[in-house]
C-alpha cells in the first residue's frame, strides 16, 4: 500500500482543489503551488487509526480566488445559500478523498470533511477525518507493528515527463504519529537532506513520549527533469515507523501461488522441444482480474503477444525458433487457475562447449532479484523441470539437491535421474513480511544451476561466445516473462 498512498498524495497535490489546469496557464509562466500538509495518525491497539489530513492551499493566490469564486457563484440568483454552497463543495471533496484512499487500499469508516478559509478568501483549508482500519500492520516475522508514511509525498515514484512539470512546488509536510499505549518504538525516519540545483528535499524527526513527529520540506523548481527527482528522492528509504507492543495483531495478506512446468525434449540433432506451462493459482482475486483483462483485450491478441514475446526472449538467448504455439486456459472457469501453455521447437537452445551441451536455469525462479523492501505477501512458487534425452544420451553433470531455510523461508530443490530423464523440483516459500536482506541471503547463492549432457551424433551449429554469455541472462528473462501476469500486481 505504501506506493499507492505515495501516488495518491502526489495526486492530491497535483490535482488540487483549485481546478484541473494546475500550473498550465495559457502563457506558460511558471507558478508556484504552495501547500502546508499535516497528517495526524492516532494508532489504536488493534491497528486501526484515527487519521486527519489537513491541507492548506496558500498559493498561487489567483488560482485560490478562482476556486472561491466558483464556489460562491453557486449562491447567485438565490439557488443556494453560502452555507449550502460550501456544504456542496465539502461533499465533493469528501467523495474524492474516499474514492482515492479506497483505491489506494485503505478501509475507511466515519469519514468527514470540513473546509475553512472560503469566506475569508486568503486560502482554502481542507480537513479530512476518518477511521482507517488496519492502518498499522502487524508482522509476526519480526513481531512488530508498522505504520507507513511518505515524507516524499509521492514524488519518489511519480512519473514525470522528460521536460519536467511547468510549475514550482513548495510544500511543508508534518506527520504526527501517536503510538498506542505501552508501545515501544523501534524505528522511525531519520534526518535526510538532498539538493539539486534550486530544488530541495529535507526530512527531520523527533520523538516526544509516545508521539513521533516527522517533518519534510519539498521545493521543486519548474521544469525539473526526471534526473532531478531521482537525485532528490532516489536514495530515500525511510517510509515506516516500527514499534513493538504487548499485544499481537491479526495478519492480513494474500499469497502468491504459482506452478511452472518446463519440459525439454532433446533430439539427436541437438534441437529441443520446449514446453512451458505456467499455472497462476493465487491470489484468486488477482487471477480472476487477469482473466477478465485477457478477455477484454481479446484472447487471440494476448495469445499472439505472449507467443511473440517468448519468441523474442528465446532469440536473445541465441535460439532459432522453428515453430511455436501458445494456449491460454481456465479463462471461463471460476476458481480455476489461469494457465499459460507454450510450446516451441528450437535449435541452439542449449550451449555446446567442450564436447557437451550445457543448460542452465535459476532454481529461485527469479525471486532473488529486485526485492528492495519487505514482502507484502507470502510466496509459494514451484518449478517442475524435466529434461528428456534421446537414446544414447548421457547426463555428465546434474545439480546437487538444495535445502535452505532461514527464519521460516525455504528453498528446497530435489534432483532425480531416471534413465534418460532428469526430474528437478525447485520450491520457494517466502513468508509474509520477510525483509529483502533475508530473501537475498537465502537465495543469492543458488541463482544458477547447471545440467551438462551429451547426445549421440555430431553436433551441428552452435552459439557464439556472445550468445553463450547471453544465455544465462536470458534464462532469467524467460522466467520473468513466465510470471508476467503475476508481476502485474
Amino acid at each position: 500500500m505504501k506506493r499507492l498512498l505515495a501516488v495518491l498524495f502526489a495526486a492530491i497535490l497535483l490535482t488540487p482543489l483549485i481546478g484541473p489546469n494546475l500550473g498550465l496557464a495559457e502563457d506558460f509562466q511558471p507558478k508556484t503551488y504552495k501547500q502546508d500538509f499535516v497528517f495526524t495518525i492516532v494508532v489504536m491497539p488493534n491497528g486501526n487509526a484515527n487519521i486527519t489530513m489537513k491541507t492548506v492551499w496558500l498559493e498561487p493566490k489567483d488560482e485560490i480566488q478562482k476556486q472561491i469564486e466558483q464556489i460562491l457563484n453557486e449562491t447567485q440568483n438565490g439557488n443556494m445559500t453560502l452555507e449550502e454552497a460550501i456544504a456542496k463543495f465539502e461533499e465533493e471533496q469528501l467523495q474524492r478523498y474516499i474514492q482515492s484512499l479506497t483505491q489506494a487500499g485503505m478501509s475507511l469508516t466515519n469519514e468527514s470533511v470540513k473546509s475553512y478559509g472560503i469566506e475569508e478568501g486568503d486560502n482554502i483549508t481542507i480537513v479530512f477525518n476518518a477511521i482507517a482500519l488496519n492502518f498499522s500492520r502487524y508482522y509476526s516475522y519480526g513481531d512488530y507493528w508498522e505504520v507507513h508514511l511518505d515524507p516524499t509525498r509521492g514524488y519518489a515514484t511519480i512519473n514525470v515527463p522528460d521536460t519536467g512539470l511547468p510549475f514550482a512546488v513548495d510544500i511543508n509536510n508534518t506527520f504526527i504519529i501517536k503510538l498506542p499505549e505501552n508501545a515501544t518504538l523501534l524505528e522511525y525516519p531519520k534526518a535526510f537532506a538532498q539538493q539539486y540545483n534550486a530544488s530541495k528535499f529535507f526530512v527531520t524527526s523527533q520523538v516526544e513520549g509516545d508521539t513521533v513527529i516527522v517533518r519534510s520540506y519539498i521545493y521543486l523548481e519548474p521544469f525539473l527533469p526526471p534526473d532531478g527527482y531521482n537525485a532528490l528522492f532516489g536514495s530515500y528509504k525511510d517510509y515506516y515507523i516500527r514499534y513493538k507492543a504487548p499485544y499481537k495483531g491479526e495478519e492480513q495478506y494474500q499469497s502468491s501461488v504459482m506452478n511452472e512446468y518446463v519440459t525439454l525434449d532433446i533430439y539427436n540433432n541437438g534441437s529441443v522441444r520446449l514446453h512451458m506451462r505456467d499455472e497462476y493459482i493465487e491470489p484468486k482475486s488477482e487471477v480472476e482480474a487477469r482473466k477478465a483483462e485477457i478477455i477484454s483485450y481479446g484472447v487471440e491478441n494476448v495469445t499472439e503477444y505472449i507467443l511473440r514475446t517468448y519468441s523474442i526472449a528465446l532469440g536473445y538467448r541465441g535460439a532459432l525458433v522453428d515453430d511455436g504455439k501458445v494456449k491460454i486456459l481456465g479463462l471461463n472457469e471460476t476458481d480455476a487457475p489461469l494457465i499459460i501453455d507454450a510450446e516451441y521447437m528450437l535449435r541452439n537452445f542449449t550451449t555446446f562447449e567442450n564436447g557437451s551441451y550445457v543448460y542452465q536455469f535459476d532454481p529461485t525462479l527469479g525471486l532473488s532479484n529486485g526485492l528492495t523492501d519487505r514482502l507484502e505477501y507470502a510466496v509459494n512458487h514451484t518449478l517442475y523441470l524435466t529434461i528428456n534425452l534421446p537414446d544414447g544420451g548421457e547426463f555428465l553433470e546434474v545439480p546437487d539437491n538444495i535445502s535452505e531455510e532461514l527464519n521460516g523461508n525455504r528453498l528446497i530443490m530435489t534432483v532425480v535421474k531416471e534413465g534418460n530423464s532428469l526430474k528437478i523440483t525447485s520450491h520457494v516459500f517466502l513468508r509474509y513480511g520477510a525483509p529483502a536482506e533475508d530473501v537475498t541471503k537465502m537465495l543469492s547463492n543458488h541463482t544458477t544451476a547447471t545440467v551438462r549432457y551429451t547426445i549421440p551424433g555430431e553436433k551441428s551449429g552452435g552459439l557464439t561466445e556472445t550468445q553463450q554469455m547471453a544465455a544465462v541472462v536470458a534464462a532469467v528473462v524467460l522466467i520473468a516473462l513466465a510470471v508476467f501476469f503475476w508481476k502485474r500486481r
